[in-house]
């Protein structure tokens, strides 16, 4: 096909829903359904159709046809003031609903049309990897298809690898002149996208009115006819954007799908009359805001873990900035001076332009907490009469300072790692890291050894020591350790670990100083001090000259 590059074979699969008749069939005002029935509104001194129902349709009427046209051919033609705002919550109310096929659920591109703006009502969907979930492409549509019909809406659906090629193919399809209350399917496989698309008219590419106009004057009646002219004659003609429209339909340029997210639950605003634009102002609201997020959050017995900031300014742009919390916080103080220490520290400053007008400030993900919040078992300084414990959320509140300060890749905790390797029992992971092991705690502390048998201190990295021992395989009953001596009055073990041999075969090269087969004694001198040794290889099998070191001293 002249002018028609590869298209980019993605993977993706997108569903366009197309609702012709959604403000007539979802509407709530009473009508009777057996006679024709349209929505009016007024536009440019005269009231026309922007919303009507198969019936009306099947006898003539056609949206943007004014009311006395329609009464010519329709006397008896009930009629009743359009509410497009209602229409288009009861759709949001869809998108909602239509997740049940996946979490990916859009509202329609934008269009560069100037006409029927608020009466062409559609969804797009981002089905890859999900049919098969219901049986594959048909089936899934014919799942929707019976969910519609059973609500009383007359909705088409096609399947195709772009956007631009679903948007068109469900509204300018080869089935487009089907009975009204007829469900059209339109499935193309993928990488087909093209033949799919060259026969339809050049409206199906979301062209603007002015563009339409200029393709019929010029003869230019189907896609196949643009996409003949190189892509340098198309643009001086008709400027980037139907070059930029073919090429999405035919999957030569990408073309992102924003989702429908339903709403914060805990969400604040504030509107100003007057941009703002000084700092201690701004920190001022801000701290307001926080102080009733977090009145919200302490009344639904939650603590926000991520906290998302919105500043608008006069020129509506947007100022995003989150903070991720280590632990559940209602503390609205705590939360002002996270974000003022944030907004302190940028490299840049807060570039408000004109003035903040707006501020939105919501808690994006939370989780519930226990009134009062658990303590931990350590105490404050202080005299024994006037000690208290120190609660929980202390600690996440110190973790989200010092994060805030140093950043989130240095302040790191402990967590338990399964591995028999004494120094790699333990790993270390940033502060607001999920925690990955809380399903397997349990199952991970069943198989740890006896605490009693693990020192309490254990060093950084194993030292080497001189031992003296009865047989080469026997425990010591002298050993030299930072140029002192010690005698051996008991020693318990040989406790064996051999080494991970797993780890070489996934790619994880241990960061341990050999692979050899170690042998732990616990061990007590003279004085009362008790050792955690271990032999390094086993004698003849892995070396003929095993190596003694010190791991750990108990108390």
């Amino acid at each position: 096909m002249p002018g028609v590059g590869a298209p980019l074979v993605t993977g993706r699969r997108i569903v366009a829903l197309w609702f012709p008749y959604w403000a007539g069939e979802t509407t709530q005002i009473p009508h009777d359904k057996t006679q024709s029935f349209a929505l009016i509104e007024r536009s440019k001194n005269a009231q026309r159709l922007v919303g009507l129902t198969p019936l009306a349709a099947q006898q003539g009427l056609s949206l943007g046809l004014s009311l006395a046209d329609a009464r010519a051919l329709l006397p008896d033609l009930q009629t009743a003031m359009a509410e497009p705002m209602e229409a288009a919550a009861r759709l949001q109310k869809c998108a909602y609903w239509l997740q049940r096929y996946t979490p990916w659920v859009g509202h329609n591109p934008p269009s560069d049309a100037s006409h029927g703006e608020n009466t062409d009502y559609g969804l797009l969907l981002d089905v890859s990897g999900c049919a098969h979930l219901f049986g594959g492409e048909r089936a899934l549509l014919a799942d929707m298809q019976a969910r519609f019909l059973k609500r009383g809406i007359t909705a088409h659906a096609a399947m195709a690898g772009t956007v631009g090629a679903a948007w068109g193919l469900v509204r300018f399809g080869s089935t487009a002149k089907a009975k009204p209350q007829a469900w059209r399917q339109i499935i193309v496989p993928e990488g087909q996208e093209a033949e799919a698309v060259l026969p339809l008219p050049p409206a199906a590419l979301r062209l603007s009115g002015g563009h339409i106009d200029l393709c019929q004057r010029l003869g230019l009646a189907t896609i196949n006819d643009l996409a003949g002219f190189a892509r340098r004659e198309l643009t001086c003609r008709f400027g980037p954007a139907p070059v930029l429209r073919l090429e999405q339909a035919l999957g030569q340029a990408g073309e992102s799908l924003n989702p429908c997210l339903p709403p914060p639950r805990f969400l604040v605003r504030h509107n100003l009359a007057h941009g703002v634009t000084q700092m201690e102002a701004l920190a001022q609201l801000i701290a307001d805001l926080c102080t009733r997020l977090a009145a919200q959050l302490e009344r639904a017995s939650h603590g926000a873990q991520r906290l998302d900031l919105a500043l608008t300014r006069s020129d509506n742009a947007v100022l995003a900035l989150s903070l991720p919390l280590a632990h559940p916080c209602a503390d609205g103080a705590h939360m002002a001076r996270l974000f003022e220490e944030r907004l302190s520290r940028l490299s840049r400053g807060v570039d408000a332009g004109y003035g903040i007008e707006q501020l939105a400030l919501a808690a994006s993900r939370t989780a519930p907490i226990a009134q009062p919040q658990e303590t931990m078992g350590a105490f404050e300084d202080g005299p024994r009469s006037k000690r208290r414990a120190v609660p929980i959320a202390a600690l996440g509140s110190l973790y989200d300072r010092l994060v805030s300060r140093l950043g989130a890749q240095v302040v790191v905790r402990p967590v338990p790692y399964a591995s028999y390797i004494p120094e790699r029992a333990v790993k270390l992971v940033p502060v607001l890291a999920p925690d990955t092991q809380a399903t397997n705690k349990q199952d991970l502390s069943a198989s740890l050894p006896d605490p009693a048998t693990r020192p309490l201190f254990m060093l950084c990295a194993p030292e080497p020591i001189e031992v003296i021992a009865e047989i080469p395989e026997g425990a010591p009953y002298r050993f030299r350790w930072r140029r002192v001596l010690h005698e051996i009055t008991a020693a318990y073990g040989p406790e064996r670990i051999s080494p991970e041999w797993w780890a070489g075969l996934t790619g994880d090269t241990p960061a341990h100083h050999n692979r050899q087969t170690r042998d732990y004694y616990r061990l007590e001198d003279t004085q009362g001090h008790r050792f955690w040794v271990y032999r390094d290889g086993l004698y003849d099998r892995e070396t003929t000259q095993p190596r003694w070191f010190m791991h750990g001293v108990f108390p």
